[in-house]
């Protein structure tokens, strides 16, 4: 189930049982994984609801560093985890950065988010809505994105092998996940 609230102490304690991971897009809250690079620069400019969704959306599709950490969030949802992305509130451009991301996903893979505010609504939204992933477009785009993904993943673990790490390692924390040949 993918969700999203302000950075609120209530919001925060809410009871993931153990399946959930919580993301920090843009919040002064500590302690949770951050989502830096999601955050497009001044570069994009200001434009219509619609030019800076397309814009945000290139930003995120164009750019393999900030891909990869996009598709932290799929990979987290494709695995059956709860994923909770925090903002804060009364900041007009984190309200559109974090729309125009839910809209990324959405449109892209069928799959929708919903709003939490308080411990009620995530057990009301696991208990009563359906989320999945899209069949067709959505699932197509997802098996595209995981491919490019490893391959990106691959490369990197390639790049830091050295004699102390005759392996190499990957940047992301991601339980069970495979490279594809």
């Amino acid at each position: 189930m993918l969700m999203f609230g302000y950075d609120r102490d209530d919001i925060l304690n809410i009871s993931f049982a153990g399946t959930g991971i919580i993301y920090n897009l843009a919040s002064m809250k500590e302690g949770f994984i951050k989502l830096h690079k999601l955050l497009p620069p001044n570069s994009l400019g200001r434009f219509t609801d619609r030019d800076f969704d397309i814009a945000y959306a290139n930003y995120i599709m164009m750019n393999d560093e900030v891909f990869c950490e996009f598709f932290q969030i799929i990979y987290n949802l494709y695995i059956g985890k709860d994923v909770l992305i925090i903002y804060s509130a009364n900041q007009d451009w984190t309200e559109n950065i974090m729309e125009s991301l839910l809209k990324l996903i959405q449109q892209r893979y069928g799959y929708n988010a919903v709003r939490i505010d308080s411990d009620e609504d995530y057990i009301y939204a696991r208990n009563n809505c359906n989320f999945s992933f899209a069949y067709g477009y959505g699932v197509y785009n997802l098996d595209q994105d995981k491919e490019r993904f490893s391959k990106l993943i691959e490369s990197y673990r390639l790049a830091t092998i050295t004699k102390d790490n005759p392996v190499g390692s990957i940047p992301y924390n991601l339980e069970g996940f495979i490279v594809y040949e």
